[in-house]
């Protein structure tokens, strides 16, 4: 790692990005947790009744479980909203805070490494122009001593100019040899700096990069269990909230919600009694007990049953009522019985018994007993 410093930078860089990456889908979670509770509440507070003074509160056993169970919704809402609260705190602002650290911290060590490199490449450069300048004096010197040794050996030069000739050679070889020197110091000062920047200031570099990113994961793997300890810290209250519902459905007690019904809704009247037997045929047979009616004429008298029957049925008035007779009904009694000043009776045959009762069963309405006028009178 000590030549990659490219290499580490994009890959701190990542780490950072990852991390907000992270706590980007731990803002969603948080958003979904708390529209999740929002719509709960919203469903509990829309079907929950809405009491009035005038209404009477349900008392089955099904409504007051329902109820009941809309309770423990709320508070299974009201869960969910701290689980959002504790991802918010202790996930996601912390997360936040460590992202800004963490690119603070690595803008600084990514500086240093830059300085370090920088303060390299100045030596560099140093020992590069005095490598250069003493190569340059040291050519000018190789030229002097080529003009010192022609002029020399030239026997047509005067002394003056092999006397330039070999001063100008002593001081190329002085500069040469200065410059010699200042290429050694500036190359041993390099080699130095270059020994101790690789060794020392960019492995130190690299070592707090790699402390940083562990730190990095280290903070994902507590923000990871965070995560799961915002929902499992809920979890014993939801268990009650869910027991609470299945209390609430164990609670439902169809006999008595039947027996609620039975009291709200019974009348307290008695069932009618049965209808009692009319009996139309005891006044025939008295006076056939008594004797008063010949035989031939009562014979004579005998009217068929079906026959009549028949022609009242044909009578019948089905869009209206049948309209009443000019004269009162007479009574039986007042067929055969009349009574005298002193307050005796005595049979009168003027007009048939027989006749009379064949005749009633003509013109009269069929006795059915009518349902409508009845009440309800049996209980549930």
């Amino acid at each position: 790692l000590k030549d990659q410093f490219d290499n580490l930078d994009k890959h701190t860089q990542w780490g950072i990005d990852f991390l907000e990456k992270y706590a980007k889908f731990v803002k969603e979670r948080i958003e979904i947790e708390q529209n999740y509770a929002k719509q709960l509440r919203n469903l509990v507070k829309k079907y929950c009744p809405k009491r009035s003074p005038k209404d009477e509160e349900p008392r089955f056993t099904s409504c007051i479980a329902f109820f009941n169970i809309l309770n423990e919704l709320n508070d299974y809402a009201g869960q969910r909203e701290v689980v959002a609260e504790e991802m918010g705190h202790r996930v996601y602002g912390e997360l936040m805070r460590y992202s800004h650290d963490l690119k603070t911290e690595r803008k600084m060590h990514l500086q240093e490494g830059r300085k370090a490199q920088q303060y390299l490449d100045m030596c560099w450069k140093q020992m590069d122009n005095s490598k250069k300048k003493f190569e340059r004096e040291c050519r000018e010197a190789e030229k002097a001593q080529q003009s010192y040794e022609r002029l020399d050996n030239d026997t047509n030069a005067t002394k003056a100019d092999v006397e330039k000739a070999k001063q100008q050679l002593n001081l190329r070889t002085h500069m040469a040899d200065e410059n010699k020197n200042e290429y050694a110091a500036q190359l041993q000062n390099f080699n130095g700096e270059q020994h101790k920047h690789y060794y020392i200031v960019i492995p130190q570099i690299y070592k707090q990069l790699q402390e940083m990113d562990e730190r990095r994961t280290i903070k994902l793997s507590e923000c990871y269990k965070g995560f799961a300890d915002s929902e499992r810290k809920v979890i014993p209250i939801i268990s009650k909230c869910l027991e609470g519902m299945i209390l609430a459905a164990k609670s439902v007690d169809e006999h008595r919600d039947s027996q609620l019904v039975i009291d709200c809704f019974k009348s307290g009247f008695e069932p009618p009694g049965d209808f009692p037997f009319e009996d139309y045929s005891q006044n025939i047979y008295r006076t056939i007990s008594d004797g008063t009616i010949s035989t031939p004429k009562q014979e004579g008298m005998r009217i068929d049953t079906k026959t009549t029957v028949g022609k009242a049925k044909g009578k019948l008035w089905l869009f209206g009522k049948k309209p009443k007779p000019q004269s009162p009904p007479l009574t039986p009694t007042s067929l055969y019985t009349s009574s005298t000043p002193n307050g005796s009776q005595y049979p009168i045959f003027s007009i048939e018994p027989v006749h009379y009762c064949m005749s009633d069963i003509k013109t009269g309405k069929p006795r059915i007993p009518s349902f409508r006028s009845l009440k309800r009178g049996v209980s549930l």
